[in-house]
């Protein structure tokens, strides 16, 4: 079975969708790990984003991924890229390379793979509406573009990086532009997802909204 939950960058999506697989004993595969990875492996050979547009990047990657204490580990090239998912400029920088249709292609073809075999619940931008539009469940995760800046801020304080909040709203601004116009599988609503604005919801209370549409 699969369970897609779509929604712009710092809505939630991740954190609730690994909660929701614990909850049902599914497999939590975050395929914005497998777009930061692959940024994590062009930063590491000093790519020039600044180049990057649906068709500049062509050369294959080997994407192998495995799970620890929970954990997606990702190697690209056999670079381990893990350590680095989160760091805040490949954030910023994958939104440039998931507009590339060549690296959409391979990372679709990992999921579809691993998809075979498993049940999951994928979070992402496009995955109900383009990666897996037959998902048996499909989620919207909503949030607004205040809230998601305050999250973002709280959890880059934790980090102990000194960030402004205005600042994140910015780059989260022009995340949400670079998702919503892209050339190949935008950010939408995918047809018949059920859409959960979580701009003034616990976790918790998004998680146990999804699970009473979930017919196990």
């Amino acid at each position: 079975m699969i369970i897609s939950i779509d929604g712009p960058a710092g809505s939630g999506k991740s954190t609730v969708a690994e909660i929701l697989s614990k909850k049902l004993g599914f497999i939590h595969f975050n395929s914005g790990s497998l777009y930061r990875a692959v940024t994590v492996y062009l930063k590491h050979i000093d790519y020039d984003f600044n180049s990057i547009t649906p068709d500049s990047i062509t050369q294959n990657f080997d994407i192998k991924f495995d799970y620890k204490n929970g954990e997606m580990i990702v190697f690209v090239n056999k670079f381990n890229c893990t350590t680095h998912l989160r760091d805040n400029d490949i954030s910023i920088l994958s939104a440039k390379v998931s507009v590339n249709k060549h690296i959409r292609e391979i990372i679709d073809r990992c999921q579809h793979n691993f998809a075979a075999s498993h049940n999951l619940i994928i979070d992402g931008r496009d995955i109900g509406s383009h990666v897996f539009p037959d998902a048996e469940y499909k989620f919207y995760l909503d949030c607004s573009l205040e809230e998601r800046a305050k999250r973002r801020l709280k959890e880059e304080q934790l980090k102990n990086n000194k960030v402004d909040l205005n600042e994140i709203i910015l780059q989260i601004a022009e995340r949400d532009e670079i998702d919503k116009h892209k050339k190949y599988a935008p950010l939408v609503v995918p047809k018949g997802a059920i859409i959960i604005d979580s701009s003034t919801l616990s976790i918790e209370e998004v998680v146990n909204e999804m699970l009473q549409h979930i017919k196990m």
